[in-house]
């Protein structure tokens, strides 16, 4: 009998794309590069505080304490930072993973079946379906509308079936950063428990809010919830890989999701200690882990502000909160030919809408973390290309 691969790779299409082969041109020519896509924290120039490794080399960092949901002090810490915004919360709720994609290959382990459908928005991140696929999960998208970003509700009812079993909210939204209204969140409250979903509720970039909004934390007494963040966003730490899966819901369902959840997580026991202890620290001092950011965003955003006030073909499709910003190019008829061109001519690297499930074909996604020089010249470069 020949040899063969998972039936996961049947459908998957590994090969570059023309932006990805274009890029590595350009790096191979040794042109300069105007990356307007780099979004990690870590490459972009900002400033931590010089002490904080020396979190990571602690006493208890030399055992091995196995807890299936985490180290206790670590999801003491993680409550505490939540009674900072406000929000109460037991240590007993959380369960620690080693990231959001394993948060998510979690509860969809927890949830589905092979073959069952979760709903995901769009526009929206690309790694959901692929996360989904890795698990033999369907997805089906319920539509963002356009410019408001909000819930399109006949939408979300014509997808759901039988065979759908959770429900993924990302509050903010990466990469359009809007936050759905209270009457939306209320209403996917109680859509899900109409058709007996889990909602699944993405909040790591709920710190970083561009308005005088707020993030509402849903700590359900109806169906079941899963809120999900982590250090990576929260404090621009994606190396340490620690984040967290917080329960709510129904007590009867959530005490059966904890239990199934607590036998997922042991059979893993991924997260590192160093990580879970220097935890209790890191979220101590959080405000001089966003500042930097924060600022990185509100410079970003500045400089589009006034360049699109001169420039009528610069659309900025404004967030309300996250580290990106879709921009519209009034005259482009092909995001990922753009892209391409941007690349080959120019060294502008940016992301193009499809790559989201953007709907209009002149939208390119840029990263608000760039290096404010490297972000002024690159969308300088947009302009031509855009008339």
């Amino acid at each position: 009998m020949p040899f063969r691969f998972s039936k996961r790779w049947q459908d998957q299409e590994l090969s570059p794309n023309p932006l990805s082969l274009a890029i590595a041109e350009r790096k191979r020519s040794g042109l300069p590069i105007f990356d307007l896509t780099l979004s990690n924290p870590t490459l972009c120039g900002l400033d931590y505080p010089e002490d904080w490794t020396r979190l990571l080399d602690q006493p208890g960092v030399r055992s091995y304490q196995p807890n299936p949901q985490g180290l206790a002090e670590a999801r003491q810490a993680i409550t505490e930072y939540y009674a900072i915004r406000r929000i109460a919360v037991e240590p007993s709720d959380f369960f620690l993973t080693s990231g959001t994609s394993e948060a998510y290959s979690h509860l969809f382990k927890l949830l589905c079946d092979p073959g069952d459908t979760i709903l995901v928005p769009r526009p929206s991140y690309p790694l959901l379906e692929t996360l989904a696929g890795l698990e033999h999960l369907h997805i089906e998208t319920y539509p963002l509308m356009s410019g408001t970003w909000n819930l399109d509700r006949t939408a979300i009812e014509s997808v759901v079936n039988e065979r759908t079993r959770a429900l993924v909210m990302v509050q903010p939204n990466n990469p359009t950063g809007s936050i759905l209204s209270q009457e939306d969140v209320r209403y996917l409250l109680d859509f899900a428990e109409k058709h007996g979903l889990a909602l699944i509720v993405d909040e790591v970039f709920a710190d970083f809010i561009h308005e005088n909004l707020d993030t509402p934390f849903m700590n359900s007494m109806g169906p079941l919830v899963f809120t999900l963040n982590g250090l990576s966003k929260l404090l621009g730490l994606p190396q340490l890989k620690l984040a967290w899966i917080h329960v709510s819901g129904n007590p009867a369902l959530k005490s059966q999701a904890k239990s199934h959840l607590e036998w997922i997580s042991d059979a893993y026991l991924s997260v590192g200690i160093a990580p879970q202890i220097a935890c209790v620290d890191l979220l101590r001092r959080h405000s001089e882990f966003q500042t930097p950011i924060r600022n990185r965003l509100k410079a970003n955003l500045q400089t589009l502000r006034e360049m699109a006030a001169i420039h009528p073909e610069l659309q900025p499709l404004w967030p309300q909160g996250g580290w990106c910003i879709p921009v519209r190019c009034r005259g482009v008829k092909d995001d990922e030919a753009m892209a391409v061109r941007l690349v080959r001519d120019r060294g502008v690297i940016v992301q193009p809408g499809y790559f989201f499930d953007f709907e209009e074909e002149d939208v390119v996604v840029l990263s608000l973390l760039t290096d404010p020089t490297v972000f002024r010249e690159g969308v300088n470069c947009l302009l031509p290309l855009g008339k």
